[in-house]
């Protein structure tokens, strides 16, 4: 298969086997997951009528909850012991990555998040920042609950934060280097996988080099989810994404489909494309500049980008387990979880939302 010259994102894929399901990944962390959804449940909820029917309309979004599998699962692969801590550290990621989703919707004029209205569609921009800070103030109350992790989960979202205003301060630069636009996205997203992945080692007590081995495993799929999801917003299906697509355009950010693009153009198309890019777009060089990501197999470029990167997750996670073996002895990894950590990046590059 000749993935650089692929197509649509609905076209296989360049990771082999079959579609990695979440409940597949989950399998193993079954109890983990439902004891997280039961606690979430008690976290939107509130006696305030009008703040009750925020939370429950957020709560509906069907939010996959990859974070805190992750968090899980690096747990049961380190054979640490399931306790109350480590399910509201779960709870602490879904909720910060949950804020974060609620003010990206307000600034990417999104209407549709799982198939449900966004919330300043339905309420407005002001409950929806409020909204936002709310989830966060709750996040961090939670954390300081469990000894150690607040200063690890507050520096996380300060990272998350920096890295959305750095995309920010490049909306509408069309010569954003390559480089400045995976910083951005490991702050904004990866950091955050990252970090579930490496506190499931550290509530497990691993040795300092697995936990960074763990942090980098996160790091690089949380890169390559966030590759797949801006090749999602040129090329994606919004019935099957179940959210609005074609606000990286209107929002004037240079994603790696247009880095990429850029680079492959003609002189005279590269001028023209970075002249229209300087500010929101007409419908008709929309219309353009999609046709051109197809006809250049650009979003295959991507895929073959975030394959890299799952590879090299996959080798963290190869040293991880050697590592955890010697220093634990035969038999102190679960070679169940490792599989389907294998399956959780094979996921981030099949998914369709």
């Amino acid at each position: 298969m000749d993935t650089k010259r692929m197509g649509p994102i609905e076209q296989e894929s360049t990771s082999a086997g079959a579609v990695a399901e979440l409940d597949v990944i989950c399998a193993p962390i079954r109890d983990e997951m439902d004891r997280l959804a039961a606690f979430l449940a008690g976290e939107f909820e509130s006696r305030e009528p009008f703040l009750h029917a925020i939370l429950s309309h957020i709560a509906s979004f069907r939010r996959k909850r990859l974070r805190p599998a992750l968090l899980f699962l690096f747990h049961k692969l380190s054979r640490g012991r399931v306790t109350e801590d480590l399910i509201k550290i779960g709870a602490v990621l879904e909720m910060i990555h949950t804020a974060t989703l609620v003010h990206d919707d307000l600034l990417d004029a999104a209407e549709l998040r799982r198939q449900v209205a966004t919330v300043h569609c339905r309420w407005g921009d002001r409950p929806a920042i409020l909204i936002g800070d709310y989830i966060y103030s709750r996040a961090f109350e939670l954390s300081t609950q469990v000894p150690g992790m607040a200063g690890v989960l507050a520096r996380t979202t300060t990272e998350i934060c920096e890295g959305e205003l750095l995309q920010i301060g490049h909306r509408f630069k069309p010569r954003l280097e390559e480089e400045v636009y995976l910083e951005i996205i490991r702050k904004k997203t990866a950091i955050l996988h990252a970090v579930a992945c490496e506190l499931g080692g550290r509530l497990a007590q691993v040795d300092e080099p697995i936990s960074r081995a763990f942090h980098g495993f996160g790091l690089d799929v949380g890169t390559a989810f966030q590759v797949i999801d801006d090749c999602l917003d040129f090329a994606g299906d919004e019935e099957v994404v179940g959210k609005s697509l074609g606000t990286d355009l209107h929002q004037g950010k240079m994603t790696l489909p247009l880095i990429l693009l850029r680079e492959r153009l003609s002189p005279d198309e590269r001028l023209w494309l970075e002249s229209v890019l300087v500010a929101p777009l007409a419908p008709e060089d929309e219309e353009r500049i999609r046709a051109l990501v197809s006809e250049h197999g650009v979003i295959g470029d991507c895929l073959v980008r975030a394959q890299e990167m799952v590879d090299c997750a996959r080798e963290r996670l190869v040293f991880a387990a050697t590592a955890l073996t010697s220093a634990r002895g035969a038999g102190a990894v679960d070679e169940e979880v490792l599989e389907c950590l294998r399956v959780a990046a094979a996921y981030v590059l099949e998914r369709k939302r």
